[in-house]
């Protein structure tokens, strides 16, 4: 639809005869085969992620955790979830476009959730503010003329509203349940996209479906398998519409319409590398075949439907909408390369490509404007909370790809000097991370500064803590191994681990991810605890043959302080408890019958702690 005249915003309801007509043979993906950072096969076809990846390169962890179900795909199913419209497999009992109407809540209330949504901190600049509004305007007179796609696009934009608003305020007033509910309007919206045959559609496909999609990953503590596949349909509609090509190559497209679709593509080319990775699986475009060009640092007043041409943009001073976009883009771009990299077959002999990356990444985080780097959060308290999250997501995205890009050479000839910058590195990433994850966790605890806002914390967040994590825990193992390493290194190690797992297990009610984590961090405190008194046994037997009399105290109390150090002091709940005893034997029935009964059919409850979240700016 074109948008150059207002009085065609609306056209008549679209043709929806062919209700069905959709191709799904679209969502048909060749996969190559991979050998090197690809994530291993299980039992069911599955593949494990990039941290999980990492926990099997741990030997003291994977041997107790090597017989568990415990992160296994399917688990993640909500039993409790309503029946959905698969934008897959076809409609599910859809109705007509006029119940659809119907369902549409009273206009004070929608006015109400759309000013919450475009005022929220940290959302995708996927709509033109000021071309909405007018249609929505119009959508009020005539409703019976709105495209079913747009009314979909209400849908999506409701629902976000929602979920924010019952994430902030769970307790709503019992007139409010019926007519807001986040559920009732993320199926409202796949209707719509089914019944307005969105894979023929041009207007408002996309946004919708990246809406519908975001939304997938505010409600969920863990990661979503579903949301990756309808990633690749969104990424096969769009190419079929041609927004992986710069709109300044083609006389059919106007200015407005190429800028807006140049802000589609890179939320589309950014949520698939960070979507992919997560799934442990590489980026479903390929580059290869895209010129689209950044968009530019615009305001939404500074272009409209009627320009000739684009104004000059904005400097990246001026902290627009689209800002956060462009800036991420920079890295993330840096970013799909080093996945590329560390997935192809050759890269390991190909050290001298590892280093120029190393390079290149690092020159794109030094061109991040001053609003967007990164700051102590505890010193941030005139700066916004959606600022905040923005500077925490590129921080998080430039210290990942850093351990994407060294985290192979950690536990490989780990005396070869040759190594010892891409292992220094890659540990100092993961520091870095955990750093920011304490950080995070206390703002967003009752009383903290981002507690109001910790909606925006999401589940790709979460994985770069996860992966992390696994990183310290593998540093940590090849420390144990070694005679020469030092005990106050692997003190510290252990030190940020015990950190590390309190975050994990404050939200392992909620989340599967959690749970697997705060046993593995389990695992492996215990492991280096062990190690640590092993090393202060050995020393003071020496110390005892030299001088038997300065020393035999020394002697006796040996143990003191290492078993029952903090970590004894966790709330650890009976049943892990009674599992973990620190040796290396592990009582696997009771261990399965703790994931199976006691997590893994929790629903998860946003309000108590959903790290999940499009880093949807995601991320």
């Amino acid at each position: 639809m074109e948008e150059g005249d207002i009085n065609d915003l609306f056209r008549p309801n679209i043709d929806i005869s062919d209700k069905t007509g959709a191709s799904y043979a679209a969502c048909d993906s060749v996969v190559p085969q991979m050998e090197v950072e690809t994530p291993r096969k299980r039992q069911g076809g599955q593949l494990d992620s990039n941290w999980i990846s990492i926990l099997e390169d741990i030997k003291e962890v994977r041997e107790q955790l090597s017989q568990s179900d415990i992160y296994t795909p399917e688990d993640n199913t909500d039993v409790n979830e309503a029946p959905q419209v698969d934008l897959v497999f076809g409609p599910v009992g859809v109705p007509d476009f006029q119940d659809i109407l119907n369902s549409v809540p009273p206009r004070p209330i929608c006015d109400k959730l759309l000013s919450e949504y475009f005022n929220a901190p940290f959302m995708l600049p996927l709509i033109h503010t000021i071309k909405f509004q007018n249609e929505y305007e119009r959508f009020w007179k005539d409703p019976n003329r709105a495209p079913v796609l747009w009314v979909g696009l209400l849908f999506s934009i409701l629902a976000l509203a929602a979920l924010v608003r019952d994430a902030m305020k769970p307790q709503r007033e019992p007139s409010d349940q019926d007519t807001i509910s986040a559920k009732n309007f993320r199926i409202r919206t796949a209707q719509c996209l089914v019944l307005g045959n969105y894979a023929n559609s041009r207007a408002y496909s996309l946004e919708t479906m990246m809406l519908h999609l975001i939304g997938k990953y505010v409600v969920k503590s863990d990661s979503s398998l579903d949301g990756w596949f309808l990633m690749g349909i969104i990424i096969r509609l769009a190419m079929r519409l041609g927004f992986h090509r710069d709109a300044k190559t083609r006389t059919d497209i106007s200015p407005f319409d190429g800028e807006i679709q140049r802000r589609v593509w890179h939320s589309i080319l950014q949520l698939d590398v960070l979507l992919s990775f997560q799934m442990g699986m590489p980026s479903m475009i390929p580059s290869q075949c895209c010129d689209t060009e950044p968009p530019g640092n615009f305001n939404d007043s500074d272009i409209h439907p009627d320009l000739e041409s684009l104004p000059p943009p904005r400097p990246v001073t001026d902290n627009t909408p689209v800002l956060y976009t462009i800036v991420k883009a920079r890295i993330m771009g840096v970013f799909r390369e080093v996945v590329a990299h560390v997935q192809s077959p050759t890269s390991f002999s190909s050290y001298s490509v590892t280093l120029e990356l190393d390079v290149k990444l690092r020159k794109a985080y030094t061109e991040i404007p001053q609003i967007y780097r990164i700051e102590p959060i505890g010193r941030s308290f005139l700066v916004p909370a959606g600022i905040i999250m923005c500077r925490c997501t590129i921080e998080l995205l430039f210290q990942k790809a850093t351990i994407v890009l060294h985290r192979r050479y950690l536990n490989v000839e780990a005396l070869d000097p040759q190594w010892e910058y891409s292992r220094r590195t890659c540990i100092s990433a993961a520091l870095e991370i955990l750093s920011l994850q304490e950080d995070l966790h206390q703002a967003a605890s009752p009383g903290g500064r981002l507690y109001e806002d910790r909606w925006l914390l999401s589940s790709l967040t979460s994985h770069d803590f996860l992966l992390a994590s696994m990183v310290i825990c593998l540093e940590l193992s090849v420390l144990m191994r070694s005679s020469n390493a030092p005990s106050s290194q692997i003190t510290g190690r252990l030190n940020v681990l015990l950190k590390s797992q309190r975050v994990w297990m404050s939200r392992s009610e909620h989340s599967k991810e959690a749970r697997t984590a705060t046993l593995a961090l389990q695992l492996m405190i215990e492991k280096a605890q062990g190690n640590l008194q092993s090393r202060a046994y050995d020393k003071a037997i020496n110390e005892l043959k030299t001088d038997p009399l300065q020393n035999v105290t020394d002697f006796v109390n040996i143990g003191d302080g290492f078993l029952d150090t903090e970590i004894t002091a966790l709330p650890l709940p009976d049943s892990m408890t009674d599992i973990i005893n620190g040796s290396e034997s592990l009582d696997w029935t009771h261990f399965d019958q703790y994931f199976l009964n006691d997590g893994l059919s929790t629903q998860m409850d946003i309000v108590d702690g959903n790290w999940d979240l499009l880093d949807m700016g995601i991320e």
